[in-house]
């Protein structure tokens, strides 16, 4: 007998082993990419949605918030972007807390929200509603695994979520201490440029508070375009009471803004006003309707009522709002 040694054709095999092999690692690799992509792309048209929604919550107007949650439909570039439309559907009004990150969405309309959850999903985790709209993203390998004899769908269904906030920005560049707090309305504020007045001038920076930059700083508070998002336990630069020039400014923005109010911070009694000092709480100043500003003789002052113990996330009836994202951890995002 003679052993067969005819090995042609054992090659071939392996080939078309690695072939299937390496299709499967490349299908693989390209859905993992375009899922990432499409996820990326869906994710930051929520993220601009909820931010803009959110800016229209002081508004009162659900409309006016569903309207600029879908202006971005047109603008979505993820793949299939015209199937997932954002609508009334995807807004939900949430009641953030600050102190712990929980978002509550039961009983919350837009008369008592402090933000917007926008989402393409299925399920809603908070509401248990089922909008089904996430996003369709198309699959290269289960067409392949099609091909091979197995029946499964080659489209994948992603989630994703933001949640805008909104929270009241400082609207002047005043700063009060504690003491006033306790004190009978209406108030003198800015009256003194003594070094124990309990009221004065605040850039949020940690610079010097000059006359140009509280110019520069009033004249933005006119839309709201100037101040900083700070919050309790920021430093914030103070100076001393009586900048005579600027009273003038001040009227300027009570008149361009008749009947709203601001919010401001307030420091530890005892602050030297020549320095940083810390943000212990936020008042609110709403300046008299009559006479906001006096600068008769060498008596100058801005004149209203002070509210003490605003949270920024929830204090109403101010100018000045930043919509910020926060995290939504119930859907993991």
């Amino acid at each position: 007998m003679h052993a067969v040694n005819n090995n042609r054709g054992t090659v071939l095999i392996f080939v078309t082993l690695l072939i299937v092999l390496l299709l499967v690692m490349v299908g693989m690799g390209l859905d993992t990419g375009h899922l990432v992509y499409v996820r990326a792309q869906g994710q930051a048209a929520v993220d601009a949605a909820a931010l803009a929604a959110a800016s229209a919550i002081p508004t009162g107007s659900a409309t006016e918030v569903n309207n600029r949650a879908a202006a971005f439909d047109s603008k979505n570039n993820y793949v299939d972007s015209p199937s997932n439309s954002i609508t009334d559907a995807n807004v939900t009004y949430v009641q953030y807390s600050p102190l712990d990150g929980t978002i509550n969405t039961a009983g919350v309309s837009i008369a008592n929200a402090n933000g917007v959850r926008v989402a393409l999903e299925t399920t809603n985790p908070h509401t248990g509603a089922s909008p089904a709209t996430g996003i369709i993203a198309r699959l290269f390998l289960m067409p392949l695994l099609n091909l091979l004899g197995y029946n499964i769908d080659d489209t994948a269904t992603l989630s994703v979520s933001a949640v805008a906030v909104i929270k009241a920005a400082p609207g002047l560049p005043i700063a009060i201490e504690k003491a006033l707090c306790s004190q009978p309305n209406p108030q003198k504020l800015l009256q003194s440029s003594s070094q124990t007045d309990n009221s004065g001038y605040t850039t949020y920076w940690i610079n010097n508070t000059s006359a140009a930059e509280i110019r520069a700083l009033l004249k933005s508070a006119k839309t709201c375009g100037g101040l900083p998002a700070v919050d309790v336990g920021f430093a914030t630069q103070l100076n001393n009471g009586q900048i005579s020039s600027i009273y003038s400014d001040f009227a300027d923005v009570f008149k361009a803004n008749p009947g709203e109010c601001y919010l401001i911070p307030v420091v530890q009694d005892g602050s030297k006003w020549n320095q940083t000092e810390k943000i212990i709480d936020f008042a609110k100043f709403c300046p008299d309707p009559k006479n906001p500003v006096v600068t008769n003789g060498s008596d100058k002052y801005i004149y209203g009522t002070v509210t003490c113990g605003q949270n920024p996330y929830n204090t109403t009836d101010v100018s000045c709002y930043v919509p910020t994202l926060v995290r939504d951890v119930k859907s993991g995002m």
